[in-house]
C-alpha cells in the first residue's frame, strides 16, 4: 500500500503538503493540487481516515526520538520530558531510533502526517538534516542536548566546550600534561565541541595535545574499555584520561584495572555526565556533572509552548555545569 511519502517523493512536494490536498485543498495552487493528485492516483493512494482526524483534534502525543535507550543519560532526560508532559496532560511516544537517520525522518512524518503533535529530539541531527524542505516545514519541533544555537526552533542543551575546558583545567592544575583523550564517535559536533574545550586548556598551560594521545570510539562502557585499550597499549606514558561521558570512563577504568594499573595512582581518569554509576566505581569517578532531568523538563516546557502558542522568553537555553570532584584523580609532579 502506497504511503504519503511515497506520494510527495513523486509529486516533488512535502509530505505536509500531500495531506493538504485531501484534507484543504483550496490552500493549495491549481499546479500543486493537480501534481499531487495526479501522484496519488498513480500510486492509487488512499488518506488516512485517522490521519483526518488528526487533523482536526489533536493527538495530545509527543514524540521522542532517542538515539540510544539504553544510554543512562538519555534515559534521564526522558525522565524530566515525561513529568512536565504529565503535568500538562500530553503522552510521550519514546522511539529508539538506534541513531539511523531514516527512522528520525519517519518520526518526522508522523506528526506531518497527524499522528503526533510534535518531536522532542534527543539525537545530534537538526532538522534540517531529517527534511528536504526544512526552512518550510512547521511542524513544533524541540531539540535537547542538540549543538545549534541558530536554529529557528527552540534547543535546551549545556555549552559542551567550556565544561570540557573546565574539567581538562582541573586535571592540568594538578600537574598533569600527559592527558589521553577517550573521545566519543568521531565527527559529532558534541565531540568535536568537548575537544576543542579539552585543546584550549591544554594550550592555556602551554601544552599541545598530540594526536596520538586521541582516541575515538563509542559513547558506552565497551567503547571506553576498547578506547582505553587502545590508548594504553599506543601512549603508556599517559597519566590522565579525559573521558568524554561516565560509560567511556567506566569503561575505561575496569580496562586499567584489568591491567593492573592502580587508580589514580598510576592512571586518573575524569568522566563527563555524571550519572549514578559514577558514585559507586572504584575509585568513585570525577565528572561533570550535566543537569539531565532538568535539560527533559526545559525540553517538554518549550514543546508546550510551541503548541499552545505560548511561546516566549530564551528559546535556547544554555543550562549550567559544574565539576563534581571525587577519587579517581590525584595529583602528579609537574615535569621540572
Amino acid at each position: 500500500m502506497a504511503q504519503i511519502r511515497d506520494v510527495s517523493k513523486l509529486a516533488g512536494v512535502s509530505p505536509a503538503t500531500v495531506s493538504r490536498a485531501f484534507s484543504d485543498p483550496s490552500k493549495l495552487s491549481a499546479e500543486t493540487l493537480k501534481r499531487v493528485l495526479a501522484a496519488a492516483e498513480e500510486l492509487n493512494y488512499k488518506p488516512s481516515s485517522l490521519a483526518q482526524l488528526f487533523r482536526v483534534k489533536r493527538t495530545n502525543t509527543v514524540l521522542v526520538m532517542v538515539p540510544d535507550i539504553a544510554n543512562v543519560l538519555f534515559a534521564r532526560v526522558v525522565s524530566g520530558i515525561e513529568r512536565i508532559a504529565a503535568d500538562n496532560g500530553y503522552n510521550l511516544l519514546v522511539v529508539d531510533t538506534k541513531d539511523n537517520k531514516d527512522v528520525e525522518a519517519a518520526g518526522i512524518e508522523m506528526v506531518e502526517t497527524y499522528r503526533a503533535d510534535g518531536v522532542i529530539q534527543l539525537g545530534e541531527r537538526a532538522l534540517r538534516w531529517l527534511h528536504r524542505d526544512a526552512e518550510k516545514c512547521t511542524i513544533p519541533f524541540v531539540h535537547a542536548i542538540g549543538t545549534g544555537l541558530d536554529e529557528s526552533y527552540p534547543t535546551v542543551t549545556i555549552n559542551n566546550y567550556e565544561a570540557a575546558r573546565s574539567m581538562a583545567s582541573y586535571l592540568l592544575s594538578l600537574g598533569h600534561r600527559k592527558i589521553g583523550i577517550l573521545a566519543g564517535i568521531k565527527g559529532r559536533l558534541v565531540t568535536q565541541h568537548r575537544l576543542d574545550g579539552f585543546r584550549a586548556a591544554m594550550e592555556a598551560f602551554g601544552v599541545t595535545l598530540e594526536d596520538s594521545l586521541i582516541e575515538y570510539g563509542a559513547y558506552s562502557l565497551a567503547g571506553g574499555a576498547q578506547s582505553a585499550q587502545r590508548l594504553l597499549s599506543r601512549r603508556g606514558d599517559a597519566t590522565a584520561f579525559l573521558a568524554m561521558s561516565d560509560e567511556i570512563a567506566i569503561g575505561a577504568i575496569r580496562t586499567a584495572q584489568d591491567l593492573g594499573l592502580r587508580l589514580p595512582d598510576d592512571l586518573s581518569i575524569t568522566g563527563f555526565d555524571n550519572i549514578e554509576f559514577g558514585k559507586y566505581c572504584e575509585p568513585p569517578l570525577t565528572t561533570v556533572m550535566q543537569p539531565a532531568e532538568r535539560i527533559g523538563e526545559v525540553a517538554m516546557t518549550l514543546m508546550c509552548g510551541v503548541l499552545r502558542n505560548e511561546l516566549k522568553g530564551e528559546i535556547h537555553p544554555l543550562l549550567p555545569t559544574e565539576l563534581v570532584i571525587r577519587n579517581s584523580v590525584c595529583r602528579v609532579e609537574e615535569p621540572s
